[in-house]
């Protein structure tokens, strides 16, 4: 464990060369972060308990929201190529702030369909706000890294993120439940999110984007401004972006795993256990093992093939479900589990260790990947379209997750689970089944394009290059 921290503190020693803006980036990322996850912990709880929709009417909205990221994303990575770091930071962060504040005062001033009505505007304000931050702030770490220490910049990027996730959970979260109630406790999160805005918006003031690493990747002046849909339209005739569609494709099913922590998980937890049970504290497990394995594994796994990799930690992303969808009855076995709350705490605990170990082999150098290929002039277009999976995978979860939440996962299912009243397929267990099945098909289906999917064939310029 101490010669790892030596190591990875070696490898960060290289981060003395980057410049002021490249930490101004990852602070914003942290602010952002902290917003973010918060926001995401407690919204299916937000929807139904604060606006009263159903769980099916949740999920639903939940999809409508992620869906509008997607459609975002496929145009504003284009549009922040065209206005440059800092403009795309304020509208971004912008759009956010006004959004997180409609969100958080709605529901003490409107009721009935104004309430929806404002709350569905806000969502799809929000939606577009959330798509502008992840493609600008990794475009930013590009800008301001070199080619010798990039790798570690997106180390660093990512570690600075899932910080910003622990304390969004124990603290941001399970901080602002108790003080003021699970009820209004969700409006004081949202309005902790305006106050990040505010924040960021004036870290982003102090940013030089002219501030290029390398100096050779400045795009040059040529008196043409691109319209964003040509830039678009571009980039999806590049052979390295359309292979590396492909492969995003091919992803979509492991990522309904990486969308559990925030959609399906907060009423997973609460139905299966109690209303009191520290929800905040278990998202911030993830995080937390992300961050010491970023110490003790990145220097050993940066070693290995970037494709190896990402295949690996699909796999073990996958099969973490495997902890929650095997029958209670064969946890309950388990010398020294006595009852349902201890088993439950025990698969809770193996699926977050186990999803973040996979998480930490594969997002890093995904990210990295993505940012390594694309063309310096389109770097916020190939990062905006390189999230899509996720996006794409969130409304998919946000409408199957309604109907499996409300038929196996549903208010009052506990009591029905101690009563021993429930066959398998009428359990939440029987509903992670399914999840797991979707899971695996990504890892094995990137196993059969493997060849076709390698970083050299990826990593090719296109015939118009």
């Amino acid at each position: 464990m101490f010669k790892a921290l030596l190591n990875y503190f070696a490898e960060f020693k290289i981060l003395k060369t980057v410049s002021k803006d490249f930490w101004l980036a990852n602070l914003i990322q942290l602010f952002d972060g902290l917003a973010y996850f918060s926001m995401i912990i407690v919204l299916s709880m937000y929807l139904t308990d604060n606006v009263g929709f159903s769980d099916m009417e949740t999920g639903m909205w939940q999809g409508v929201f992620f869906l509008f990221i997607t459609a975002f994303m496929f145009a504003v990575g284009s549009i922040c190529d065209v206005l440059g770091i800092k403009k795309s930071l304020y509208l971004g962060i912008g759009i956010l702030g006004i959004s997180r504040l409609a969100l958080a005062v709605a529901p003490l001033f409107l009721e009935g369909k104004m309430l929806v009505a404002a709350v569905i505007a806000s969502l799809v304000a929000m939606a577009l706000g959330t798509s502008t931050m992840a493609p600008v702030v990794t475009a930013a770490v590009r800008r301001f890294t070199s080619k010798q220490n990039r790798g570690t910049g997106f180390n660093m990027y990512y570690l600075i993120m899932n910080i910003g996730a622990i304390f969004a959970g124990f603290a941001v979260t399970d901080g602002l439940r108790k003080t003021f109630g699970t009820i209004n406790g969700n409006l004081a999160i949202l309005a902790f999110g305006f106050i990040c805005a505010v924040i960021t918006l004036l870290i982003t003031f102090f940013i030089n984007e002219d501030n290029y690493a390398e100096p050779d990747e400045k795009i040059v002046n040529t008196g043409e401004l691109k319209r964003p849909l040509k830039i678009f339209s571009e980039v999806w005739k590049e052979k390295p972006f359309q292979l590396l569609t492909l492969f995003l494709i091919l992803t979509l099913g492991v990522r309904l795993v990486f969308t559990h922590q925030s959609m399906v998980m907060p009423k997973y937890y609460l139905r299966t256990m109690f209303n009191d049970f520290n929800l905040g504290a278990y998202n911030s497990l993830n995080p937390l093992i992300i961050v010491v394995g970023l110490i003790v594994i990145i220097p050993i796994i940066n070693k290995f093939d970037v494709l190896k990799l990402i295949i690996v930690g699909m796999f073990v992303s996958a099969f973490s479900l495997l902890f929650m969808a095997l029958p209670i009855e064969w946890t309950l076995a388990i010398p020294g589990i006595d009852n349902l709350n201890q088993a439950y705490t025990f698969i809770f605990v193996a699926q977050i260790l186990v999803f973040a170990i996979g998480e930490l082999i594969f997002s890093p150098r995904f990210t990295e990947y993505t940012a390594s290929v694309a063309p310096a002039d389109k770097v916020a277009s190939y990062m905006a379209l390189s999230a899509l999976p996720m996006f794409i995978a969130r409304p998919i979860n946000g409408f199957v997750s309604g109907i499996l939440i409300s038929n196996y996962s549903y208010d009052g299912i506990r009591a029905k689970i101690d009563a021993g009243s429930l066959a398998y397929n009428q359990t939440p267990e029987f509903m992670w089944m399914i999840y797991f099945g979707l899971a695996l098909l990504s890892p094995l289906l990137v196993v059969i394009f493997k060849k076709k999917l390698s970083v050299s064939a990826v990593s090719q310029p296109s015939e118009e290059h």
